[in-house]
């Protein structure tokens, strides 16, 4: 039974326990509707108590019921009966209580949450709608601005914050269930009696100015979505409407929202992203090796992400060069980038302080002696990475796993290189290394399940999304990219198109940043010692980006050194178009007889896009992923 329960001097409980998340179901909507009913129906009672058991309240919706036909009795129903009730009925949480978690607390007369407690709103995130009176509830109770920005960004609020906003009423211990007993003892002794959301007048219209800048600050993550707009309108409507006329029209956007392109694609990538670090064929995998002190070799733009990301997860970190000058102005760039952080307000001084002190740095390989991980993150050569994993092999501890950040080159190759090919993986970030979510696990022929499951591991506690590919040129997301998406920009380019156009067009599609401005962040020279590497392997026909290796030995290199496709003034990243690149596309174009024409916008955007698509499938069929998701 999902939902039991009792009755303990006067208040009743009503405990929710469906592991592991305690998502909603038919059988909890039953069973918290059946209990609200034995409450109002039993003389003795004068308060019922809804929390859970397990680690957290109400997680959201059980997701396999999206878009499905719901099984009575519905959310509507349901919260009506709560809200309805006769009797007090108070939500007590802990943990996480998202979407329809927190809507059915706010259908509750009150709330109080542990002080670890976190609610939010985060359909956003995939695309559609709250469902059941969250955009008509959340308003009353915090008003319309704050609600608005809850539900645009999706992200949860801590207890602290909830209580400053009125959302919870009170914060309790740790244990939720003593605590909501506590609490609902408390207000029967003050003689509270039900308070119904639904009867709370909105505090305050919302101007125009107030959603433009609610929209403007979540602009970035929200490029090419329109979910933001219908979360306007049913905010106008709690503040316009009678409440039941809002349920209405919540009702009808939220069915409206389940099949847009936008959520089919968002679930799409939240179920891909779950599915990902399971490996066909292996259903329990050896348990993963403990990171306590890792090693990152190469103080760059990468080694330095590294570490920071390592040093962020608790992770010890030595961070090695070869000479005091390169390994001096990497720890500069760490501190740095933390001093940003610390100013745009994203972590406080102490952490600064604690993640700095977990990074030291060292000049020569001996200081990775005593590490369980180490990473190297020197340029794309292979020859070079052997001798580096060489020379690791013999100073390290038996049980380290030496990690590889390539981006391209084979890992079996690279494992042939040390006397435990079985330790040695691919653990390719992706720049900046701190921040991309995604990290490829390459496994190469000799790879051991257990050296893969740290990875994994690895991949969790830094946040990122661990995803295991084959052992092939470019992995899956380089291959993409250099095969496929950078290539098909490259030749356009040669065409007469501008490197803006190109950029501006697959950023209104959705693309954080164009492929050009991507040349320049990541340095048009990463690219171009790939190739030089792969052409030891293959050849491709040209133009193949034939513009990138004409940059290179120029010294333009991109961002960093103020020159690439693009130029930039000192200490400004705005990409400005520059005439000589103009210059030089037009002198290869003639080379390589590439004839200049008209390019449409959609033709811009197909070109781009089908190309990721068909080599994505060349991907498939060769084994470098495991599934299409």
């Amino acid at each position: 039974m999902s939902v039991s329960f009792e009755v303990m001097d006067g208040v009743a409980l009503a405990a929710i326990d469906r592991p592991p998340v305690n998502a909603i179901d038919a059988s909890i909507r039953a069973g918290v509707r059946d209990a609200v009913k034995k409450a109002a129906a039993d003389p003795h009672v004068k308060a019922l108590v809804i929390a859970c058991r397990g680690r957290t309240f109400l997680s959201g919706a059980d997701l396999s019921e999206l878009g499905a036909e719901i099984q009575p009795p519905g959310y509507r129903e349901t919260l009506d009966a709560i809200e309805t009730s006769p009797k007090l009925v108070i939500a007590a949480l802990h943990g996480t209580a998202l979407g329809g978690g927190l809507e059915l607390a706010m259908a509750c007369h009150y709330r109080c949450a542990t002080p670890s407690a976190r609610m939010g709103m985060p359909e956003i995130t995939l695309g559609i709608l709250p469902g059941a009176g969250g955009t008509q509830r959340l308003p009353r109770l915090i008003g319309a601005r704050a609600a608005l920005e809850m539900m645009v960004s999706g992200a949860p609020i801590t207890a602290d914050r909830a209580l400053e906003l009125r959302l919870i009423d009170e914060v309790v211990g740790d244990d939720p269930i003593a605590g909501g007993l506590a609490y609902a003892r408390r207000l029967i002794a003050a003689g509270a009696t039900p308070r119904r959301t639904r009867d709370v007048a909105v505090s305050a219209e919302l101007s125009e100015a107030e959603i433009a800048g609610v929209l403007e600050a979540a602009a970035r993550a929200l490029k090419g979505r329109t979910t933001q707009h219908d979360l306007v309108k049913l905010v106008r409507a709690a503040v316009q409407t009678p409440f039941d006329r809002g349920l209405d029209l919540e009702a009808d956007l939220s069915a409206a929202s389940l099949k847009t392109n936008e959520s089919l694609a968002l679930r799409h990538v939240f179920f891909a992203e779950r599915e990902c670090a399971r490996i066909p064929g292996v259903a329990e995998p050896p348990s993963a090796l403990p990171i306590r002190r890792a090693a990152v070799i190469g103080a760059g733009t990468m080694g330095g992400g590294i570490a920071i990301a390592l040093a962020d997860a608790g992770v010890s970190v030595t961070l090695v060069e070869v000479g005091k000058e390169a390994l001096d102005k990497g720890l500069a760039g760490i501190r740095a980038t933390y001093d940003g952080s610390l100013k745009r307000g994203r972590i406080t001084k102490d952490a600064l302080d604690e993640r700095m002190g977990l990074i030291r740095g060292a000049v020569g390989l001996e200081a990775a002696a005593d590490v369980d991980l180490v990473i190297e993150a020197v340029f794309e050569d292979m020859a070079l990475k052997q001798s580096i994993l060489k020379k690791l092999d013999a100073i390290t501890p038996k049980h380290a796993v030496l990690a590889s950040n390539t981006s391209s080159l084979s890992v079996t190759e690279l494992g042939a290189a040390t006397a435990r090919p079985e330790q040695v993986i691919g653990l390719h970030f992706f720049s900046p290394a701190n921040v991309m979510r995604l990290l490829e696990i390459v496994r190469g022929e000799r790879t051991s399940l257990q050296t893969i499951a740290t990875g994994l591991a690895l991949g969790k506690a830094l946040r990122k999304v661990g995803v295991v590919v084959g052992d092939g040129f470019g992995f899956v997301g380089n291959r993409m990219m250099l095969d496929g998406y950078f290539r098909e920009a490259e030749l356009m380019l040669l065409q007469g198109v501008a490197p803006e156009r190109i950029d501006d067009v697959m950023e209104n599609f959705g693309f954080a940043m164009g492929p050009n401005r991507v040349n320049d962040m990541a340095g048009v020279d990463v690219g171009t010692k790939v190739r030089i590497e792969l052409a030891k392997r293959e050849r491709r026909a040209p133009p193949y980006h034939v513009v990138s290796d004409a940059l290179t030995p120029l010294g333009r290199l991109g961002q960093k050194v103020g020159k690439g496709v693009y130029r930039y003034e000192p200490g400004d990243r705005t990409a400005r178009h520059d005439p000589e690149v103009d210059a030089l596309i037009a002198k290869l174009a003639k080379e390589y007889g590439v004839a200049q024409r008209a390019v449409s916008d959609a033709e811009i955007e197909e070109r781009c896009v089908l190309s990721l698509v068909n080599v994505g499938a060349d991907i498939l069929n060769e084994g470098l992923a495991y599934r299409a998701s």
